[in-house]
């Protein structure tokens, strides 16, 4: 048998072209997956600060809000919150007003356990003060129900858009602590104890349901807000009572009380300096200030920043001038959407990215 040289050459070099073009694409999908992660990293680096830089901002004109409206009241917002959470009796869950109650400071005294304070904030008050959003019968404007449901002529019908609110009153809350509604005056500050009425005008009925007594009634008052323009309809959510958030798309999202939402969609919250009795724009007691809230605290402290208030639970005392002398904050948690209320410095490093904005 004849052996051809040339033959087996030319098959040896196929061989190792066809060896070759296998590494060589394995070499080159390694490359691009490389490459691919790189930009995949790079990019949610980018969504990240993004997302951090627009919250900033937002946060930024919720305290110019805020500020406005102390400027126009005499006092900023109260914390809004479930009263049975406290211990006491308040809104029933099912009721579209969970976390509308008036949550009155902690006790403090010369306590050293702050566990009180460090929950004494709020998600819904943002919306309500800043935006408005509630109905007749809890703030005086707007309509009661389904607007498709009131007639045309009807007041109700006439005072809308529903952003905006009347003057929320001495205390704060529409009359449910110093003047509520007769059949709630034992549950002063109750969402359902709001009495939008109180100066010599008949109350608008039916809070529950609606109805047309409520649409019926003319309530007068000059009209305040929104301090707020939220130019993205996903920034505005519904608190349903399992803590869960409801969008613009979901069936129960309109009867839900509102939150505004940073860019990673988790609520902001509202702290604010304490007061004594259930007046908002009563004096501050100095043992309650925003440097006793532990989460507000910041990781890190530039030069010279560092002061010192009640220690968290390890033990920890620094603060800062900025959080003494502040009458509100508002927190936006981060990217991993957890705090931990306890310590400033917590091991899971949960408080690190938080977003703090204080006003004066």
């Amino acid at each position: 048998m004849s052996f051809d040289a040339s033959t087996t050459t030319v098959r040896s070099r196929r061989r190792a072209i066809r060896g070759f073009t296998v590494v060589e694409m394995l070499v080159t999908l390694a490359i691009i997956i490389t490459l691919v992660g790189i930009l995949i990293v790079g990019l949610t680096q980018a969504s990240g600060a993004a997302q951090r830089a627009q919250t900033k901002f937002l946060m930024n004109s919720m305290a110019a809000g805020l500020a406005q409206f102390k400027g126009d009241h005499g006092y900023l917002p109260p914390v809004l919150g479930n009263l049975s959470n406290w211990g006491q009796t308040g809104t029933p869950d099912t009721f579209a007003g969970w976390s509308r109650d008036v949550i009155s400071p902690p006790f403090c005294g010369s306590c050293p356990n702050l566990g009180n304070r460090q929950r004494w904030f709020s998600i819904t008050t943002p919306a309500e003060y800043l935006l408005g959003y509630g109905n007749r019968t809890g703030d005086g404007y707007g309509i009661v129900g389904d607007i498709t449901q009131v007639s045309p002529n009807a007041p109700g019908y006439l005072e809308s858009p529903p952003l905006g609110y009347r003057a929320p009153g001495a205390d704060g809350a529409w009359g449910a602590i110093f003047n509520p509604r007769p059949q709630y005056s034992s549950l002063p500050g109750t969402y359902a104890a709001r009495n939008p009425g109180n100066a010599g005008l008949p109350f608008v009925q039916n809070p529950a349901s609606g109805g047309g007594a409520a649409n019926d009634i003319r309530v007068r008052g000059r009209i305040y807000g929104p301090y707020l323009e939220l130019k993205d309809a996903n920034l505005l959510g519904g608190l349903r009572p399992d803590g869960t958030i409801a969008r613009p798309e979901d069936d129960d999202y309109e009867i839900r009380p509102k939150v505004i939402l940073d860019y990673r969609g988790t609520p902001i919250r509202y702290y604010r300096r304490a007061y004594t009795g259930l007046d908002p724009a009563a004096d501050v007691p100095r043992d309650m200030s925003l440097a006793e809230v532990f989460a507000l605290r910041p990781w890190e402290f530039e030069a010279g920043e560092g002061a010192d208030a009640l220690a968290d639970v390890d033990g920890d005392t620094a603060t800062t001038p900025g959080l003494k002398a502040a009458s509100f904050a508002l927190l936006s948690e981060g990217p991993d959407r957890r705090t931990d209320n306890d310590r400033r410095r917590d091991a899971e490093e949960y408080n690190a990215d938080t977003l703090v904005e204080l006003g004066p």
